[in-house]
């Protein structure tokens, strides 16, 4: 009778106890952060399934999208009638010998003191290896290069830190911190110099 007592108690604990732990997943899965509102979307450029890994120009038509919706101008598209994005490769011996990238990606000369061009190099092996927010934010930190002539930021949070992407980020932390690049509303801006005699018509860090 004890024994039979003890196994219907054990009984009755093992469902209270498991149906208890299955509210609580599931309250947890309830609580899901609401994603903060920006003028454009990115569903595309995040979804595996409606993005090519290879393509560059898609994050350029965003970025150049973003910008008119969020603040009405300039037109980047317009502005820039070269527009430069390329992937660079490791040859197999660099690759052998253990030699590696030192960037992620990069804007020159060519780019941010040339008010008509856009210039950006990815190195493709350290594209590969980041998740797709991250890409998003590494190629919008190359465009506050190359179009805003934006130097790096010492806040972590802000898309122009020295580090392209931070450890981990959430797409309500590029929301965010493309917001203020766009805006020039971050502290501690400052600007590429370039040649008093460089082609700088917009965006020359006035």
């Amino acid at each position: 009778m004890k024994r039979l007592f003890y196994f219907i108690y054990s009984l009755i604990f093992i469902i209270v106890f498991s149906c208890s732990k299955n509210q609580i997943e599931e309250e947890e899965e309830i609580v899901v952060e609401p994603t903060l509102f920006s003028c454009v979307t990115y569903n595309t450029l995040l979804d595996p399934t409606n993005t090519e890994d290879d393509d560059l120009m898609q994050y350029w038509n965003k970025f150049v999208a973003d910008v008119l919706c969020t603040k009405g101008a300039p037109d980047y598209g317009q502005q820039n009638t070269v527009v430069n994005l390329f992937f660079e490769y490791e040859s197999d011996a660099a690759i052998a010998a253990g030699v590696t990238q030192d960037h992620i990606a990069y804007s020159s000369f060519d780019g941010y003191c040339n008010s008509s061009k856009v210039n950006v190099g990815v190195d493709w092996r350290s594209w590969t290896e980041r998740s797709l927010l991250k890409r998003l934010w590494i190629m919008y930190h190359e465009f506050g290069h190359d179009v805003y002539r934006y130097e790096h930021s010492p806040d972590p949070a802000d898309i122009m830190y020295y580090s392209s992407t931070p450890g981990f980020i959430k797409i309500n932390d590029f929301i965010e911190a493309k917001d203020r690049l766009i805006k020039r509303d971050f502290p501690g801006i400052s600007y590429i110099e370039c040649p008093p005699d460089t082609d700088c018509i917009i965006d020359c860090g006035d």
